[in-house]
């Protein structure tokens, strides 16, 4: 059976800086088998690179959204990104 790899760009926006939100996210990341980045930006968003099988993708952006307490997710926008060959998820500080 051949997978199929796609790469998501996701900003997420809320209450997602300075609540453990890139470490839980790159953990949850590890845990489903993805790869990829998590950073902050300047305008309070967290910026990720997911690459894996689309709906291990899906599930992470919803769990994202619903899991990472103390977290608060209000909105995020998601967009196809150029695969980039990671081998694994890492925090960008």
């Amino acid at each position: 059976m051949v997978r199929m790899i796609v790469a998501r760009r996701v900003r997420f926006y809320g209450d997602v800086q300075g609540v453990n939100f890139r470490r839980n996210f790159a953990a949850l990341g590890n845990s489903l088998k993805l790869v990829g980045w998590v950073k902050n930006l300047a305008d309070g968003s967290v910026e990720a690179h997911i690459e894996g099988e689309p709906q291990l993708i899906q599930s992470m952006i919803h769990r994202s959204c619903t899991e990472l307490f103390p977290a608060k997710v209000e909105k995020f926008q998601s967009q196809e990104d150029e695969i980039e060959e990671l081998q694994e998820f890492v925090v960008i500080r």
